[in-house]
């Protein structure tokens, strides 16, 4: 815990904000700031998500957690599920070939309105 509440006081002072004025952005009580920079309160998944979307960065880089990679050449490593079944190679090469077109067609992950 000593690790995120260092990283959300360095996002605070980077933005030159006391605790004070975080808690009032945010909505929290600022003993409840001081307590996650100090550790010695363990933050609430939405209070994570609330100070990752006022920083602006992701719950994930708060966490210090990087994003995984896995090579689909190695995807016979790992069973995959859909619905609670296994899905073959025939499936995932599918699944692959749809998320490429997609995404040349530049519509991969768009919202439709």
């Amino acid at each position: 815990m000593k690790d995120l509440g260092k990283k959300i006081r360095d996002l605070r002072e980077a933005r030159e904000l006391s605790p004070e004025q975080l808690a009032e952005k945010v909505g929290f009580a600022k003993s409840t700031v001081w307590a996650y920079e100090s550790g010695k309160k363990q933050i609430s998944v939405s209070h994570l998500s609330m100070l990752a979307d006022f920083f602006d960065v992701s719950v994930d880089s708060l966490l210090d957690r990087t994003e995984k990679v896995i090579d689909l050449s190695t995807i016979n490593d790992y069973k995959i599920l859909l619905d609670n079944k296994p899905l073959d190679e025939t499936e995932i090469a599918e699944a692959a070939s749809y998320i490429q077109v997609k995404r040349r067609m530049g519509s991969y992950g768009a919202v439709n309105s």
